[in-house]
């Protein structure tokens, strides 16, 4: 971990005594003349106002992070997404299971072992998509469609290249698959929205926005600038850098959105040298050996140095941000947790780890050693 500099210490001792202006001040008195305003917004309507210049908003999705998972629905939910916007890709689906989805999303009654396929036969999420909001998600898409006529519909694209586990049997069998979880989205996206002048919200995961040979990357190559990427606030490594930021925000609306973050007087958010941010893959890190977890942050951080997004979406403080339920399925369902023990072993060598049923709310996601919180 890095050390904590001096320079560092005094800016942020400042924020805390209040010589740094909070962020709703500093929004109408930028750090310096040539430094554009930090603009703050309710969330929602920052993510529309985004709309407006791009035909693409990426939310750089934390896996299982309760309240964003919730602000997708409230997005989708807002009348203007509809009318305005129309369409989502979505990492935590399969592409194999896309006229399922359609026909659900449609008002079809789908039985629910057929529905499942949509988000628990993906490539590349292991064991499988747990989370309930975005099992959710999908069923407050199909609620907002019924109340819509069928040109108006929200379309729900499924980014997760198409898989047939019954054929799947060696991890090589997967590895062209795996391969193709960047090219594969961006294509549809491609083909499916830009080509026809049309916008979409596209929820992946960070690593998908960010760096050579990413989603958004490969969108660039067509089309520069189609992308707006926003990035959500989860804390610092460092408690006092996660109190000095969130000190900052207090007057913030929650959800909000923050733009001009790196450039404005508040750039510390993202790049204060000293400040590690927690990284975006802490839930896959802490069942990491020491060695794994020091080699899996760093080459994170390199691909993500200095391109954290066009703005930040603030949920609230760290410490107050929660992991999604779970679904049940895997501990009552048994014929669909053997199916899942199968592809785990086939995916990482391991077994599934032995029931361990975390059922009481909230279980917040900052539970690691370290400074984050205190």
């Amino acid at each position: 971990m890095k050390t904590i500099n001096s320079l560092t210490l005094l800016l942020l001792a400042a924020v805390l005594l209040g010589a740094v202006p909070s962020a709703s001040t500093a929004a109408q008195n930028p750090s310096s003349p040539s430094s554009p305003p930090l603009i703050v917004c309710s969330a929602v309507d920052g993510i529309f106002a985004a709309f407006e210049s791009h035909p693409l908003v990426g939310l750089a999705d934390y896996h299982g992070l309760a309240q964003e998972e919730d602000f997708f629905t409230v997005l989708i939910r807002d009348k203007r997404f509809a009318n305005d916007v129309g369409n989502v890709v979505v990492e935590f689906g399969d592409a194999a299971q896309q006229g399922t989805l359609d026909r659900y999303l449609a008002g079809e009654d789908i039985p629910y072992d057929q529905l499942r396929k949509v988000w628990s036969d993906t490539v590349g999420w292991v064991p499988t998509v747990t989370s309930m909001g975005y099992i959710n998600f999908y069923a407050q898409v199909r609620t907002v469609n019924l109340g819509l006529p069928p040109q108006q519909r929200i379309h729900v694209w499924l980014g997760d290249p198409p898989i047939d586990w019954s054929k799947i049997k060696t991890n090589k069998d997967l590895d062209p698959l795996v391969e193709k979880r960047n090219q594969y989205p961006a294509e549809i996206i491609k083909t499916q929205i830009l080509a026809n002048n049309k916008k979409a919200l596209v929820i992946y995961g960070a690593l998908h926005l960010h760096g050579a040979g990413s989603l958004r990357d490969q969108v660039d190559s067509i089309r520069p600038g189609a992308f707006f990427v926003v990035t959500p606030h989860t804390g610092y490594d460092e408690g006092l850098c996660s109190r000095c930021f969130e000190q900052a925000a207090r007057d913030w609306p929650q959800p909000a959105l923050a733009t001009s973050v790196r450039e404005s007087g508040l750039e510390f958010e993202l790049l204060v040298q000293g400040c590690n941010f927690v990284p975006l893959t802490a839930i896959g890190l802490a069942n990491m050996t020491a060695a794994e977890k020091a080699k899996g942050v760093a080459d994170m951080e390199e691909r993500l140095s200095g391109d954290m997004g066009d703005a930040l979406l603030y949920l609230g403080p760290a410490a107050s941000l929660t992991r999604a339920q779970e679904s049940p399925d895997l501990y009552l369902d048994s014929e669909f947790r053997a199916e899942i023990d199968r592809r785990m072993l086939i995916e990482t060598g391991d077994h599934l780890p032995p029931l361990g049923l975390h059922l009481v709310a909230p279980r917040h996601f900052h539970e690691f050693d370290g400074e984050a919180t205190k």
